[in-house]
């Protein structure tokens, strides 16, 4: 059995997530942050080399984007076990995210039929790999976002089926925010979360800033805080989808990573980068700015602050 992240549970297919946790105990304060690091492989390089790769640098998990060319459904198929052998053999385990560009809010319903009828065969492999999760993007592209409420009401069509699904399988569904379309802000988001039951939610840090900075990440947190259960951590100009090592944008990653300290749970960073010394370089440049500061916070506890 793999070992799976405490985070992320499914009593009887479903979550009751408390991730922020704003009232700490003085003693709770030394062991606030608690970051559970992964990677996500590229779809257009070898499945294995790229999971051997990602967990031969330490880190915990792979957030595994079951997509086109080289990671779609039936290349994970062919090599479940040896996925399995892989995670296993770390300590580790796997969770899932979509490709992007999933249709599964287009207006021609047999087009979005079919999307969905390709999502269930991601959640149906996201079982077998015991991935407790699956990350989908709002299906929101320029024409269609154009008309916002249709837009909105055809990706809770889509998001309520998928849910539906994730629940039959033991997989919980997130929904990932994104910085275009008509799921751009903080609102939008929380419309989504209003009217799909169930439904959770991956922070995309990186996302959050873009055309927004400190204060649209700081609204993500205050408007949906609490069914955050995931984070991608990555850096761009804060106006562009850059997806750089930690460090090398514009991103203030002190004062960023000072508002979601509370948060405790899983973090895949998404890098694009064919060198994997990205990852572990951006994980150590996160926890070395994490460590002054739970110290100067332990300090002003025992102080009574």
């Amino acid at each position: 059995m793999m070992s799976m992240c405490s985070a992320i549970t499914l009593p009887e297919g479903s979550i009751s997530p408390e991730p922020f946790t704003l009232n700490m105990k003085r003693d709770q304060v030394s062991s606030m942050v608690e970051f559970t690091f992964g990677g996500m492989n590229n779809p257009h390089r070898d499945l294995m080399s790229e999971v051997r790769s990602i967990l031969g640098i330490g880190m915990d998990f792979v957030e595994l984007t079951v997509e086109w060319p080289l990671s779609w459904v039936d290349s994970v198929e062919r090599r479940i076990d040896e996925l399995k052998d892989a995670v296993e053999s770390h300590n580790a385990f796997l969770l899932v995210h979509s490709p992007y560009y999933l249709e599964i809010a287009h207006p021609y319903e047999e087009v979005r039929r079919g999307a969905l009828k390709e999502a269930l065969k991601i959640l149906e492999v996201s079982r077998k790999l015991e991935s407790t999760s699956a990350t989908f993007h709002p299906f929101t592209p320029g024409w269609l976002a154009s008309i916002k409420e249709k837009a909105r009401e055809l990706n809770v069509v889509g998001f309520r089926e998928l849910v539906k699904h994730g629940r039959e399988l033991g997989v919980q569904i997130l929904v990932e925010n994104v910085d275009h379309g008509a799921f751009r802000s903080p609102p939008d988001i929380r419309y989504l979360l209003d009217h799909v039951d169930g439904l959770l939610m991956t922070l995309d840090v990186g996302h959050s800033v873009i055309n927004g900075g400190l204060e649209k990440l700081k609204s993500y947190l205050k408007k949906c805080g609490k069914e955050i259960v995931h984070m991608h951590i990555h850096d761009n100009d804060m106006s562009s989808d850059l997806h750089l090592p930690i460090g090398a944008g514009r991103i203030p990653w002190p004062e960023v990573l000072r508002e979601i300290s509370n948060y405790r749970g899983t973090v895949t960073l998404e890098v694009h980068s064919s060198d994997p010394d990205y990852l572990r370089i951006s994980k150590e440049k996160i926890l070395s700015i994490l460590k002054p500061q739970e110290g100067a916070r332990h300090q002003r506890y025992e102080q009574g602050d």
